[in-house]
């Protein structure tokens, strides 16, 4: 997969220290090794600020959500994908478990990673070297314009992020897959709880975006406990922090562990060419 420059919509051949196109268009490589094709950048949209990226890093680092990492990674396998991308993939954790997952079974994927956030994809460039694995872009770019070809992909990833199915559509081939996870009820109910006077449960939607059918759904429910510094980097990785006042983030300052039920669901979405 090639990504493909967001001036002039030509194909982007990867340098040492840029990315290309031959009109002469040239994106520089970050040392960590991504690159940022997002032409503008509105002030009030710039994604998970440093705070948000580290906590959420630190927090999946440990393992609390590896149920939906699992079953992910059964979705990915059973369709095997050649061509993956990740939309809204954060800081990585997801992704290059996933791609390495798929090449030690022998699928050879080459994936993008697109994010909005710099912050984000620092780290997940790192992590991808780290690991040792091989065939990922990442990039910062837009969801409403993605710097992809029409029909290149086989399969999307959105994981806890935004969707915008008319562009979703026009990436993936005619048989390509989208696979969403989202919060359902009442993931991080007792976090809730604990913070709120007041909690509200989730309103998860189940259903297909416009232009995909479902072809599968999955609910994964299960409780964690959460200690130490793995409360705080919880709270501080959900949109919650960002929406809570100070008196009521407090509260979880005295606690030094929390039991709270998990619920992912999980959906794989079919492109709809009718």
């Amino acid at each position: 997969m090639r990504l493909r420059c967001p001036i002039c919509g030509m194909p982007l051949t990867r340098e040492p220290k840029r990315y290309l196109c031959e009109n002469g268009h040239s994106f520089d490589r970050a040392k960590s090794d991504y690159v940022n094709l997002l032409r503008r950048q509105s002030s009030r949209v710039r994604g998970d600020d440093p705070a948000m990226v580290a906590a959420r890093r630190e927090f999946l680092d440990a393992g609390y959500y590896m149920p939906l990492l699992e079953g992910l990674k059964e979705i990915l396998l059973r369709y095997r994908p050649e061509v993956l991308a990740d939309i809204g993939c954060g800081e990585g954790w997801y992704s290059c478990q996933l791609v390495s997952a798929l090449h030690q079974n022998g699928v050879d994927t080459v994936f993008a990673g697109f994010d909005i956030s710099a912050d984000a994809l620092r780290y997940a460039a790192n992590r991808m070297k780290r690991m040792g694995v091989s065939d990922m872009d990442w990039a910062v770019a837009s969801i409403n314009r993605l710097p992809l070809a029409d029909g290149s992909c086989d399969a999307l990833l959105s994981i806890f992020a935004p969707v915008e199915a008319d562009e979703f559509a026009r990436i993936l081939k005619p048989d390509g897959i989208l696979v969403r996870a989202i919060p359902l009820e009442r993931h991080l109910w007792q976090l809730k709880e604990a913070v709120y006077p007041k909690p509200y449960e989730n309103r998860p939607v189940l259903e297909a975006p416009d232009g995909f059918a479902i072809e599968s759904v999955r609910r994964i429910e299960t409780t964690v406990t959460v200690t130490g510094d793995a409360l705080k980097n919880l709270f501080a990785m959900t949109p919650y922090v960002r929406k809570t006042s100070p008196a009521d983030a407090a509260k979880l300052a005295e606690m030094v562990s929390l039991t709270t039920e998990l619920g992912f669901g999980l959906m794989v979405c079919r492109k709809d060419c009718g």
